[in-house]
């Protein structure tokens, strides 16, 4: 039903008169004729006795006209509601994140937000990247922070933060040569990231570019967590390829040793992926848009 008719009806109503109706309406006199005979035909009944200039309701008018006054009513409190729900940015706000965004970036945003908005409680679940993007797509979650993206059209990237893996060994490992070249890393044992991983991935496709595969390497040593794989590589396990961020600490304490591997692309953006194709809440808009004008400097 066209609410704008159910509008013009019921100003007519209340203001006896099509002519004043126009003018609070701000719509020309037949305008509003119109729509009230459209209306009227719509429902196949007389809606006003327009006999002489005295504009009045039929019998089936007065009884229209509760639920129109019920309909346009209870429009404008749905509109007043989506309003105050647009102002007030609260609820929980669920996030999937992969290893380095969740451990070592997305708590200095988490903390700005709440700030900002103290009422949005955060519920922040580990993924790898491929596992946020595959649950973004199934729309089990609306966004979520990779370190990897995944072609699709579906799918929308924020860049909020530049990356590169750096080569780290155990500080007893030393490596001759500089610069240090990917043919001087076969036979090695190495410490890899699972399947899925953001970085695990980015390894591969550099090693592709050179066509290569992880087969280069003595043996494999499968981890899904960093910490654990940055353990193993200060204990001599193997050598590995971790995000400059998250062994910044250990490299300013010692305990472990990087390399940067002069023929490897290994340069990186860590993203926010969420969905083009589906409509975000208000708080989900708000975050979205705070993780895209977000600054590092002075941060970390």
């Amino acid at each position: 039903m066209d609410f704008k008719q159910l509008e013009c009806f019921v100003t007519v109503a209340r203001e006896k008169s099509f002519s004043k109706a126009a003018e609070i309406l701000y719509l020309s006199q037949p305008s509003v004729t119109s729509k009230v005979q459209k209306l009227e035909s719509k429902l196949d009944i007389t809606l006003f006795n327009r006999k002489n200039k005295n504009i009045s309701l039929t019998e089936g008018g007065e009884m229209f006209y509760r639920y129109a006054t019920e309909l346009l009513n209870l429009c404008a409190k749905a509109e007043n509601s989506i309003c105050e729900y647009k102002k007030n940015i609260e609820g929980v706000l669920t996030i999937c994140a992969s290893s380095i965004p969740e451990q070592h970036l997305l708590p200095y945003i988490v903390k700005a937000f709440k700030e900002k908005y103290p009422q949005v409680v955060f519920s922040i679940r580990h993924k790898d990247s491929k596992e946020v993007v595959e649950e973004i797509l199934a729309g089990t979650i609306n966004f979520g922070f990779v370190g990897a993206k995944y072609v699709s059209e579906a799918l929308e990237y924020i860049d909020f933060f530049d990356d590169r893996l750096l080569l780290v060994t155990a500080k007893e490992k030393k490596l001759n040569g500089k610069p240090i070249t990917i043919d001087m890393l076969f036979g090695e044992d190495i410490v890899l990231r699972e399947e899925g991983s953001g970085t695990r991935l980015l390894i591969e496709n550099a090693l592709k570019e050179k066509k290569l595969d992880f087969n280069i390497f003595k043996s494999q040593t499968i981890n899904e967590s960093m910490e654990a794989v940055k353990k193993m590589v200060a204990l001599g396990v193997g050598i590995s390829f971790i995000s400059e961020i998250a062994v910044k600490d250990e490299l300013a304490t010692g305990q472990l040793v990087s390399y940067d591997i002069e023929d490897l692309k290994l340069d990186r953006h860590f993203s926010l992926a969420y969905s083009k194709n589906r409509c975000l809440s208000p708080i989900e808009e708000k975050f979205k848009e705070f993780v895209r004008d977000w600054q590092w400097e002075g941060i970390l």
